[in-house]
């Protein structure tokens, strides 16, 4: 997860422990993508319509009375005044209404969603690193068939490995942005 935030919006700092305890709640998650995509105040019953239907895999229309109340009272008792004093939200209880507060609204939120059959970027980086120094290493002792190719050749087998790694994450990481188009990035089926 990264938390970049333009300087020309940076308003009061936000507590990156606030953000973390938003994050780790699935509730409090899907509230701060609602209020991400939608950039203006929406009503309580409005985000807990939505939220209610990312948790329960249905349209708002497919909901039952009994799933929407659950949310709401959730969100209206605790999640949302907690959010408020964190400085994530802006609540305001009597009108019904939230939207996120400036300081949030500047900030960038990714999350690394790992199925269980793939890597971590990060590991996916330390293993090119060490196969791409050991093809170097190889061919700088000139090892058949690793002499083959001039060293600079070799340079660009790395270069172009790294490069095609870093445009395939940059896609991947745009598809896990909380406030994109679309579900929470953690529902996302289309891989």
């Amino acid at each position: 997860m990264s938390l970049d935030q333009p300087d020309s919006t940076r308003q009061e700092p936000l507590a990156e422990t606030a953000l973390y305890s938003a994050l780790s709640d699935t509730r409090r998650r899907y509230a701060l993508h609602h209020l991400k995509q939608r950039n203006e105040p929406v009503s309580v019953q409005e985000l807990a319509e939505q939220v209610a239907a990312w948790e329960n895999g249905k349209s708002i229309e497919a909901l039952t009375s009994q799933e929407r109340k659950r949310v709401y009272i959730s969100l209206y008792q605790s999640h949302l005044s907690t959010m408020d004093k964190q400085g994530l939200v802006e609540y305001d209880s009597e009108a019904g209404t939230v939207e996120l507060s400036d300081s949030m609204s500047g900030v960038d939120l990714y999350l690394e969603v790992v199925p269980k059959e793939s890597i971590p970027w990060s590991i996916f980086y330390a293993g090119l690193t060490l196969a791409n120094a050991v093809l170097l290493g190889l061919a700088w002792y000139e090892v058949r068939p690793f002499d083959a190719l001039p060293d600079l050749a070799w340079g660009g087998v790395v270069l172009v490995s790294f490069g095609v790694s870093a445009f395939v994450q940059l896609y991947y990481s745009r598809q896990m942005r909380i406030g994109d188009d679309g579900p929470p990035p953690e529902l996302r089926t289309d891989d």
